[in-house]
Parts: C-alpha cells; structure tokens; sequence
C-alpha cells in the first residue's frame, strides 16, 4: 500500500462526502486506503460512511463509541494503517485533483521521511485564500531552521509510516493544538523533510467546528496538556535548544491572541490563566523570562499586546520590546 489516508469523523454530515469524494475521485495508479474513524458521532455521519463504503472497499470504518477526541481519533487510525506513507485529512476539508500522483513522484525522486506542501483556504462564503507560505523547493537539512508553517497543521504533510509508530501525541485527547504535538514529533523523528510549493489541500472555514467552539477555559486547561505533552515529546527525543526555542515561540503565540481576548474582548476570567502560569512555571522546558513574560501579560493587556507583536514579528514593536525588557528565548 503506498498511502494510508486517515480522516478523523465527528458530527461533519453536511461535509463528509465532498471530503470522500475529493479523495476516491483521484486519478492515481499507485495503491491507496482510506481510514474513516468515526469519533462518537451523533448526527448521521456514520451511516453516511457506511453507504459509502457499499461501493467503496477502499474505506476502512473504524467507530469510537465515545468521543475521545481529535488527537485520540487520529493515533487510531495509525495504529490500523499499513500505507508506506501516512496523510491526514479533515472530513470537513478536501485534496485537490492529482495530489496523491504528485506527492507519490515527490516520493520516488527525494525519498524523504517528510514532503510538506502549501495549504488554500475557503470559507462557506466561497473566498478563497492561497497560503503561500512555501516560496521554492527545498530539502531542510538544520532542523533548527525550521519554519513555523511546519507546525500549523498535520494536513500539509505527508510522512513515512515508520515514524509514526508509537508515538506520545495520541496519549491524550486534546482537539486544539493537536496539529502541532503530531507535527513536532514528527520533526524530532525525521531525517529528510522535503518542502515544496505547490498547493494540494483546501482548508475549510468551519466556524461549527470544534477548533471554533472552544471556550476560553477549555482552551487553557487543553494549552496546559499541550505543553506536558511537548515536554514529554522533547524529553524523549533529545530536542536541541534551538528547535526547542522555536517550538514554544509557535506554542506561545496562541495562548497570547487567547489572552488578549480576554483582556479586550471576553472580559473572562484570568483565574484559568493563573493555572496556565503556574504550569509554566513547574516545566523545564520552560525559562524564568518566559513564566514571568506570561505573568505581566496576566496583569496586564499592553504588556499582552507588546508580547504578541514580538512573538509575530512586527519589527517596529519588536525593537522597543527587545530594548525595554532584553526579551530572550
């Protein structure tokens, strides 16, 4: 088997078959399977699976009785996939036509552990947006200049079956930051990750989605799960410092654009962040600066926005932080 698709399913009937679809429809000559592990649905997406898989024997249904979650989902269907290489994607999104042909001659002609590719996105309005954010062809050969578009998602990349055995990021069910758990071990594990530029997967907008139902609350106690998780993936993969720097940047980015929120916009309340503080602070990953960076941003939402502005580059903002507070990783 040269692919093993895995599309973790949960209350997605109105998306489901545009993603099937998209998938089955691919003209390819190699050998694929579809791995459909539905997560404790309660509408009609499971029946819909199975009428598909009437004509479809390349859909193999696995069902979760409960719902254990998006990074649960995924690791099951790992666990039963045989393909040669391993792809992730959303039942509420979709692959372009030729995908599995081009990534398969990608494949021949670099033999990488990794191949990640640009992602599009459309909303349920029809607007389309090209994330161009792999400009040429390369192969990463320094981990530690790896790019933070590396870990947005687990659908941008396909990856060699043998590195995601046993892994530690299906140990806990998290739907939120998942991506990047899966995404990070993977990095640790790989030798040769290819990128390249073109676009072979559209993400779908779906503010139904359980990424966008998330409440502040669950967000941070998921955030605090998240980095237990890191420290354990890092821990056990002997990260260097420099990609360990990087990873926490991309890690803390959200957890501030959290924060602000509820600073500006929520009015929530900070109690949760205070746990997440604290987490911080018991985490050897984590430096004295970061914790008490955290803290001030805790108190208050100027500090909240300054921090947000250097984690994301805004070089002016980025000047005056570094020389008021001689931020450092």
């Amino acid at each position: 088997m040269d692919i093993s698709i895995i599309v973790p399913v949960f209350n997605v009937e109105k998306y489901l078959l545009r993603c099937l679809d998209s998938i089955f429809n691919q003209q390819f000559s190699g050998t694929f399977e579809v791995i459909a592990v539905d997560d404790g649905s309660t509408d009609n997406s499971l029946q819909l699976l199975y009428d598909y898989q009437l004509t479809e024997k390349r859909l193999q249904i696995i069902v979760h009785e409960k719902n254990k979650k998006l990074s649960v989902a995924r690791a099951t269907g790992i666990k039963s996939a045989v393909g040669r290489y391993i792809m992730h994607v959303d039942s509420d999104d979709w692959i372009l036509p030729d995908t599995f042909t081009c990534l398969q001659a990608k494949i021949v002609e670099t033999n990488a552990d990794v191949i990640v590719f640009n992602l599009s996105q459309e909303d349920s309005g029809g607007n389309h947006l090209f994330a161009n954010k792999i400009k040429k062809e390369y192969i990463l050969n320094d981990k530690s200049k790896v790019r933070p578009h590396f870990f947005e998602s687990c659908a941008n990349k396909i990856v060699k079956k043998e590195l995601t055995e046993n892994m530690i990021t299906g140990e806990v069910s998290v739907n939120n930051r998942e991506d990047l758990l899966y995404s990070v071990e993977i990095l640790c594990r790989a030798e040769k990750i290819c990128f390249i530029p073109e676009c072979y997967y559209v993400y779908f907008k779906n503010t139904e989605s359980l990424t966008h139902s998330i409440t502040s609350s669950l967000s941070t106690q998921n955030n605090i799960i998240v980095l237990n998780q890191l420290q354990k993936i890092i821990t056990a993969n002997n990260s260097n410092s420099k990609i360990n720097g990087k990873i926490l940047n991309y890690f803390e980015k959200y957890i501030y654009l959290d924060l602000a929120k509820n600073h500006f916009w929520t009015k929530g309340d900070k109690i949760n962040y205070l746990s997440l503080a604290n987490a911080f602070s018991n985490c050897i990953l984590i430096s004295r600066f970061r914790t008490f960076r955290l803290k001030l941003s805790i108190k208050s939402g100027i500090i909240c926005l300054l921090v947000i502005a250097y984690l994301f580059k805004l070089r002016q903002v980025k000047g005056i932080i570094q020389g008021s507070f001689n931020f450092r990783d």
